[in-house]
């Protein structure tokens, strides 16, 4: 919740990372390079997760909304309920290397450079931010019907847990790819070959201060959906 990559790009397994991201598209931004919008971005299905905070004893709710892909585009698309900050949706393009920002209040939308590998490259070269292997601790229990293996890993700051699973039913050619992607990037390490699927929960607690993370899925849709840039203003 503390910026709009606050889980896609690297709290999968390290929430503490997230300042970099959010430097990175602030520096897009500030670089005065615009990136044009398409006309619209089609998805295949999504994930709404519950997000949860607990910061010095005191504790927030958000929304957030995962979107997969149709066929093989290489694109992710999320969306924040974030308060009195107002409502947002993103599309990362991985191959355009870019990123579009629709912020629904205003009716704008706005399309800056985003290099993901960039990104995750600079994570991981800083120690504070560098993340374990993953490993599977061997339990499993099910959420929304679907079973889940656990997986933990940790940095300097941050334990995670993580519960995975590959029984979605996601129609999408590369959103089970991306996932994989972004894993392999946010720790820095090859993925275990048998860490395969799509998180379902989120847990991570922050060692030093106790301060406590969490993202539930509460719901899997198999509907298509598309953000459309009618009717907003191109910033």
């Amino acid at each position: 919740m503390k910026s709009i990559l606050f889980v896609v790009l690297i709290a999968l397994l390290n929430f503490s990372a997230n300042a970099q991201s959010a430097a990175d598209i602030i520096n897009g931004m500030k670089s005065g390079k615009k990136v044009k919008p398409k006309p619209e971005y089609n998805f295949a299905g999504s994930l709404k997760f519950q997000v949860t905070a607990t910061n010095d004893g005191k504790t927030s709710k958000g929304q957030q909304m995962w979107y997969f892909p149709v066929g093989s585009e290489n694109i992710f698309g999320i969306a924040m309920n974030m308060g009195q900050g107002g409502n947002m949706r993103g599309v990362f393009d991985y191959t355009g290397k870019s990123m579009i920002m629709f912020i629904e209040d205003q009716k704008m939308v706005m399309g800056i450079p985003l290099d993901l590998d960039k990104t995750m490259k600079d994570i991981q070269n800083d120690p504070k931010t560098k993340v374990s292997t993953p490993k599977k601790t061997g339990k499993t229990k099910t959420v929304l019907g679907y079973k889940c293996e656990e997986w933990i890993t940790e940095n300097a700051d941050f334990t995670s847990s993580v519960w995975i699973s590959d029984k979605l039913p996601i129609k999408s050619g590369s959103f089970y790819k991306i996932m994989a992607q972004q894993l392999a990037k946010s720790t820095g390490t090859p993925m275990p070959a048998d860490m395969k699927g799509v998180p379902l929960e989120i847990q991570a607690t922050n060692k030093k201060e106790g301060d406590k993370y969490s993202m539930i899925c509460t719901e899997i849709s198999t509907k298509p959906t598309k953000f459309s840039t009618a009717g907003y203003k191109t910033m």
